[in-house]
């Protein structure tokens, strides 16, 4: 496949719901800081929702968010290249961490968002209705670890007792595999004092000792070892590889109102994350440009395993792990919520 380049378009929100930025910040936090909660929230997507014609979005100006890395690659692609394919055109705007994608969702400031599954689980126990509509990554070795300078004394989980680790959200998926392996490993995960940190003050912080350890992905990854870091723990590898690492969520309503929207989402999102792994060299081109990282850099990244289509068996992993991690109460349907791709992309 020749490597697109990149060019701009008009950009155009959907319009926004009742819940306000600041409501939706603090709804944010809530999520990200609350254990999940009784069920109240409705059926599951596939009893209730079928997948639209991606040929006939019936709002065609939307906005898609998550936080900017290697996994929001594809929405850039997206919006750049393939939603227009579809009659979309695709405002992306990013935000710091899972939580906030999700509200971004809730109030209407976005159609979709990118975000790690957990937070979706609370919200959805917690009646803030969602569904997922695409797989976006699989867990896989050397994409993502939790990272500590030598002179912390951290070289593995049972050194992170007392210690002040960053996840990028208490709801993300790096928090819920560290707080599942230790204690697969008789470790108190509650005895680390977690943070939260975007990934661009990582480097800084580490430096620093803000923080002993914290998780890094794509540039903040090589920026983190540059400064001779040690890896500590790979959230792609052993019990979690091939795992559903993140997904695409939008509100059932606006579902239920705009299928073939949703669908026009669905289709524009897959076929930019085929198309980066169909051309590694693509995905160099459009590594560096969206992260502006160096060539050299992107020439070394692992790139994501992006997905295609839903897994719902590796989407459903992430309720059984929420659920070992203590953090779930009770075992959860999570595949019961994920609606069905188009056939027709």
């Amino acid at each position: 496949m020749p490597a697109r380049s990149q060019h701009s378009r008009g950009r155009h929100r959907i319009a926004r719901g009742t819940l306000g930025g600041a409501l939706a910040l603090g709804l944010a936090a809530s999520l990200a800081a609350c254990a999940p909660g009784a069920d109240s929230g409705s059926g599951g997507a596939a009893d209730t929702l079928a997948a639209g014609d991606p040929n006939a979005p019936e709002v065609t100006d939307v906005s898609l968010t998550g936080i900017k890395g290697p996994g929001t690659i594809p929405l850039q692609l997206a919006a750049d290249e393939f939603g227009s394919e579809y009659g979309l055109t695709i405002e992306p705007y990013f935000v710091d961490n899972s939580g906030v994608a999700v509200t971004s969702v809730i109030s209407g400031d976005a159609a979709a968002a990118n975000t790690s599954y957990f937070g979706v689980i609370d919200a959805i126990k917690q009646g803030l209705d969602l569904v997922v509509i695409a797989e976006g990554w699989a867990s896989s070795p050397g994409t993502s670890s939790l990272e500590a300078l030598e002179s912390s004394g951290i070289t593995s989980l049972a050194d992170l007792e007392g210690k002040t680790v960053n996840v990028i959200s208490l709801s993300s998926s790096h928090a819920i595999k560290l707080r599942d392996a230790m204690l697969k490993q008789d470790l108190d995960p509650d005895a680390v004092n977690w943070v939260e940190l975007p990934y661009g003050e990582v480097a800084a912080a580490l430096e620093q000792g803000t923080v002993d350890a914290s998780s890094a992905v794509g540039p903040t990854l090589a920026a983190v070892r540059g400064l001779g870091s040690v890896s500590v723990f790979d959230y792609g590898a052993d019990d979690y590889e091939g795992m559903a690492e993140s997904g695409w969520v939008a509100s059932r309503q606006f579902a239920e109102k705009n299928p073939n929207t949703i669908a026009a989402i669905q289709c524009a999102i897959f076929d930019a994350q085929g198309a980066l792994v169909d051309d590694r060299a693509y995905f160099e081109e459009q590594f560096s440009a969206f992260l502006g990282a160096p060539a050299e850099v992107a020439a070394k990244e692992v790139m994501l395993e992006y997905q295609t289509s839903n897994r719902l068996d590796e989407i459903q992993r992430n309720a059984d792990v929420y659920f070992s991690s203590g953090r779930l109460t009770e075992e959860y349907d999570l595949a019961a919520h994920v609606l069905p791709a188009p056939e027709s992309c």
